[in-house]
This record gives structure tokens, C-alpha cells and sequence, in this order.
């Protein structure tokens, strides 16, 4: 295919999404087949919003979603690192029983299994139209990107952010920022070290030694499902920073524009506010209107922008007369990664001060690594300003959207989410949470869970430091009495109900107000070990040559491999927003 139709395709297919709806918008009932707009917000921590009372964060769309919603302050993580976390969103299921691991480096050669049912599959049962805006991170092969996998429309970066190099268009008459090669070597291994980055099933790009120029330009991806033919093009690469949000706030609003009169799906995993990979100022970036806008350095700076977005879309959807058919839920997809200081996000008062190390965020089962800011927003369904602490997960989102949709769950596997619709819908403070137990994976023990949470307690048999760990930081392993918290009392961990020294443990008897605490736990863990069935992942060289036809899966992104993959075309300059659609200017573009 041409240079010039792969761009004539890529305009044309974004140009036709961009459009509004012609016809007007018919009213439904609010029940029937509501719209879910589904926020998730990167590496974001529980102390970085407003209405959770960070005192300098200006994210002021966001806080009055959550004010005039309910604030969901007892919400977790599926994993605390960011595709283990995405595929429990997406599947409802604990991300080792699917058998992602951690984190997919930028090559890898695989993805989210292609038996799993995704959110977007389950909803297209009943007539959604899906999209999805930002960081995908299941998966970069054909096979395992969004059209694959339920969604109609896909704008966005296939993984982290600080997973290449990208540029940042200069403001006014500054020059461009070049786009240096970079070695993500570092980051890996911290994933490495806590045994969320499995190398057999990545591929053999920049990060790992190999010759992939794919695996070091950050690519901005386009995906359009209806067009069987080219599916997808890669729109720029390296992407440009500056203009980043610009072009997933035309994107979402145009989506939701066109798709007002029936029920749609919108997933917006934000590449906001992961650090980059340092080719920009303090590992943060935004655009020309929010740059050194805010008191709270470049991270504050890139929060706001990302809550612009939020309050256009909110925008968008009153100005379709459908905000009484939305449904808004908002969280992150983990805690901050405190390695990164201050460019890394805050944990609030989910500090872990017992854990004898300050590393208590991204990559730990501790508090500040798992137990994210949460809300949902219904106009007219769910109670303005309430609040409710009842245990719920990012899993729960897949079958909660089931039952709203009127889509039952499959059958043939196992669901760890559970329907929290009733605590959304409640506005007596009586729902209760349907998990007894709620296990967490990952961070510290490769065989069963780290921890559980069960009602107002949360007990660990393994505990570690976040990503990238601390100095005279190690493993505990708790086999016998597991740490005890009781949350409720104690959020920050800071008293535990058990000895914080392992090798106090066996001479510790519990008394009688926590002894049937630890027997439960200890039964639940037992029944948890006993049932469950790690998944696998399949390399797409051993799939069906169908799936398959032209080995694509053997190469990372890239538009131009005779480029070396870099092919962004002539910069924008001197304007802080691009003059028309921001794809009419695109010149060098080719198909995956």
C-alpha cells in the first residue's frame, strides 16, 4: 500500500469517526443499555487528587465528577504494575489466572490470550460501539491490539510511555526537542527483579540486545475495526508529546459525538501521568497550555491536562442531552512509582510505615501500591456527593458493565470480579461488598497470593518494596501468621495486629478478638491455592498460520522500517493547538 493512501485511509477513517451524529439524539430510559465511560488513569497515586485532598493538585473536572457521584474509597487494583492491571480490568479475572504477566516490554511477541473476553467483546453482544483512547499495554502484534479485541475504534500508545523516545513539539518559537534513541534497560530490570517481566515472552527489540528500531520510537496509533482491509496505521513515530492530548480530546469527544443516540463503551486508559523516559523535563510531560500552569511542578502540570480532557468529555456528553444514560467510573491502574520522586506521584497517607522501608507504591501489594482513588458518576442514578469504603476492584468493572448491558458472564471460566452495581446504585449505605476475600497477586511471592483483604482487615504472607526497591530493602515471608492489619482503624499500616518481624511469629499467640480472623484467612488461602490455575501465554508464532498470515508478529511498530521507524514528518511550531483536524497534515504513514 502507498504512502499516499495509507494517509488518504487514515484521514478518511478518522475524518468519518470525528463526524457528529446528523440525527438527533432519541432519549432511552437511563437503565436501558447505559453508556460507560471508563477512566483509568496511569501510575496514578491514592494522594494525587483533589477530592482525596492533595493540597496543590488542580484537577477540578475530576473532583466534581467524584463530588457529584460516589467516592468508592476502598478501591484495588487487579496488580500493581500496569498490564497485569489492565488485563483484570479487561477480563475480570486475576491477571496470573489469564497468565499475563506483569508488564510486555515494547517488542513483545505476544499478548492478552485470545480466548479471554474482554469488556469490549461482552458489550458489543448487546449493540455497543467501543473505543478506546491511550495506553493499551496487552499486547502489540495485530492480533492482540484493540480491533482485535472488541474495540471499534482504538487512538493511542500501545504501552508505557517510557517505553521509547519520543519528540515534544518547541512552544512559540522554541525548537523541537530530538528524539534520542533510548535503553529501557534500567526499567526492566526493576520489573525483573519482582518477577512481573517474564523475558520468554517478550521479543528481542531495542531493550534486550536486539536489532528492532520498532522497539525505541514511541508510535501513536490509529485502529479502525470496519476497515478490514488496513485496520491500522501508525500515525506518528516518534510520537509528538506536545500535542498528545489535543489529539485524544478530538478523539473521544468526536467518538462520543457520533455515537450519542446509541449505547457505547469508552475505555480511557491515560498515558497521563506515567514518567516518561526521561527526553523530557522532570520525566513528565504536557502540552504548551498546561506547561508550568500549576503549583505542583511538571507532574501537576500533566494531571491538569489529563483532567481537561475529563471536563471535555463530560462536556460533550451534556451537550448531547445523554449525561442521565452515562455511567463515568474513574481509577489507576496502580500506585505511584516512588523510585521516581516527585515526577512519580503520591500515595497520600497509604504510607506502609511498618515495612521498614519507604518504597511502598507501583510494584508492591502494600496499600500504596494497590488501593487507588476511585468514583463513579450517574446523573440521577447514583447519590450526589456519597461515599462508600465496601472492598472493590478494578476486576469488578467486567461483570458490573455485563449486568447494566443485560450481557450474562461466560460460562467456561472463572470470574474473581463481582458485580458492585448494588453499592453504586445504593443510597441507604447498606450494600455490602461481594468479596469475602479479595486476594492479591504479585509484588513479592511467585506461588499463591501476597496478601489478602477480608473485611476490615488485610493480612500479607510475603511482603517487598515497590518498583525499583530501596537500600537494605527485602523480602518478608510470612508462612506460618500472616502481618495483620486492620484497615479500617489503621490505613497507613502503621500498628500491626501481628509481629512485624517473621522471626517472632512462632512464639506469637493470637488472642481471642483476631484468632478467628487468622483462621478464616488461613482457610481462604488454603481454598485459594488449592483451586487455582495459573494461566498461560501463547507465543502467536505457534498460532494457526490464519492468525497469522504474514509473520508480523516477529517485529515491533513501526511505520517505516526503511526509516528506521522514524518518520514523523514536518513538525508543528509556534501554536499552542494545531490549526484544523490534527490529521489533515500528516505526509509519511504506513500500515502495520
Amino acid at each position: 500500500m502507498s504512502q499516499r493512501r495509507s494517509l488518504a485511509v487514515a484521514a478518511f477513517a478518522v475524518a468519518a469517526l470525528l463526524c457528529p451524529a446528523t440525527a438527533a439524539t432519541a432519549k432511552r430510559d437511563p437503565m436501558d443499555k447505559p453508556n460507560v465511560i471508563m477512566l483509568f488513569v496511569d501510575d496514578l497515586g491514592y494522594g494525587d487528587l483533589g477530592f482525596n485532598g492533595h493540597p496543590t493538585t488542580h484537577t477540578p473536572n475530576i473532583d466534581k465528577l467524584a463530588w457529584g457521584g460516589k467516592v468508592l474509597s476502598s478501591w484495588y487494583s487487579g496488580c500493581p504494575v500496569c498490564s497485569g492491571s489492565r488485563a483484570a480490568l479487561m477480563t475480570g479475572r486475576q491477571f496470573n489466572r489469564v497468565g499475563v504477566p506483569g508488564v510486555f516490554g515494547p517488542d513483545v511477541t505476544t499478548g492478552l490470550p485470545l480466548n479471554e473476553t474482554t469488556i469490549a467483546n461482552q458489550v458489543k453482544k448487546a449493540g455497543y460501539a467501543t473505543a478506546i483512547m491511550g495506553k493499551w499495554h496487552l499486547g502489540q502484534r495485530a492480533m492482540f491490539l484493540p480491533a482485535a479485541r472488541g474495540f471499534d475504534y482504538y487512538l493511542g500508545i500501545p504501552y508505557s510511555d517510557d517505553m521509547g523516545s519520543a519528540r515534544a513539539t518547541g512552544c512559540g518559537s522554541e525548537p523541537d526537542k530530538p528524539a534520542g534513541r533510548i535503553n529501557i534497560e534500567d526499567n526492566t530490570l526493576m520489573y525483573e527483579e519482582l518477577g512481573f517481566y517474564n523475558a520468554a515472552t517478550q521479543g528481542a527489540g531495542t531493550a534486550r540486545g536486539g536489532g528492532d528500531p520498532g522497539a525505541g520510537l514511541l508510535p501513536l496509533v490509529f485502529q479502525d475495526a470496519a476497515n478490514t482491509t488496513h485496520p491500522t496505521i501508525v500515525l506518528e513515530q516518534p510520537l509528538d508529546f506536545t500535542y498528545l492530548a489535543h489529539k485524544y480530546n478530538e478523539y473521544v469527544t468526536g467518538f462520543i459525538a457520533k455515537h450519542a443516540a446509541a449505547p457505547f463503551f469508552l475505555y480511557m486508559p491515560f498515558s497521563h501521568v506515567h514518567t516518561t523516559a526521561g527526553d523530557q523535563p522532570d520525566e513528565q510531560y504536557a502540552g504548551c497550555s498546561f506547561i508550568n500552569t500549576t503549583k505542583r511542578g511538571r507532574f501537576g502540570d500533566a494531571l491538569a491536562e489529563a483532567d481537561w480532557i475529563v471536563g471535555n468529555v463530560v462536556a460533550e456528553v451534556k451537550s448531547n442531552n445523554i449525561s442521565g444514560n452515562t455511567l463515568y467510573l474513574f481509577t489507576g491502574d496502580n500506585g505511584p512509582w516512588m523510585v521516581k520522586g516527585k515526577s512519580g506521584g503520591s500515595e497520600g497517607l497509604l504510607t506502609g510505615v511498618t515495612a521498614g522501608y519507604w518504597n511502598t507504591g507501583k510494584g508492591s501489594t502494600w496499600e500504596g501500591g494497590m488501593h487507588e482513588a476511585g468514583f463513579a458518576h450517574w446523573e440521577g442514578q447514583i447519590e450526589p456527593m456519597s461515599r462508600s469504603s465496601e472492598v472493590v476492584s478494578s476486576m469488578d468493572v467486567f461483570p458490573t458493565v455485563s449486568k447494566l448491558a443485560g450481557v450474562a458472564l461466560p460460562t467456561d471460566r472463572v470470574y474473581d470480579g463481582r458485580d458492585m452495581s448494588a453499592i453504586l446504585l445504593d443510597s441507604t449505605g447498606t450494600a455490602k461488598s461481594l468479596h469475602e476475600f479479595l486476594f492479591f497477586y504479585g509484588g513479592c511471592s511467585a506461588n499463591g497470593p501476597s496478601a489478602v483483604r477480608y473485611g476490615a482487615y488485610k493480612a500479607y504472607w510475603c511482603t517487598g518494596p515497590g518498583l525499583g526497591g530501596c537500600a537494605g530493602c527485602n523480602k518478608k515471608q510470612y508462612p506460618t501468621t500472616p502481618l495483620l492489619f486492620n484497615l479500617w482503624e489503621d490505613p497507613s499500616e502503621a500498628y500491626p495486629l501481628t509481629p512485624a518481624d517473621p522471626n517472632a511469629t512462632a512464639a506469637f499467640k493470637p488472642g481471642p478478638d483476631i484468632a478467628p480472623v487468622l483462621e478464616a484467612i488461613a482457610k481462604a488461602q488454603a481454598d485459594e491455592i488449592a483451586t487455582f490455575t495459573k494461566g498461560h501465554l501463547v507465543s502467536p508464532a505457534n498460532l494457526p498460520a490464519e492468525k497469522q498470515p504474514d509473520g508480523s508478529y516477529k517485529y515491533a511498530i513501526c511505520c517505516d522500517r526503511s526509516k528506521g521507524c522514524d518518520c514523523d514528518g514536518k513538525p508543528r511550531s509556534g501554536a499552542d493547538k494545531p490549526q484544523g483536524p490534527w490529521f489533515a497534515n500528516l505526509d509519511v504513514r504506513d500500515d502495520l
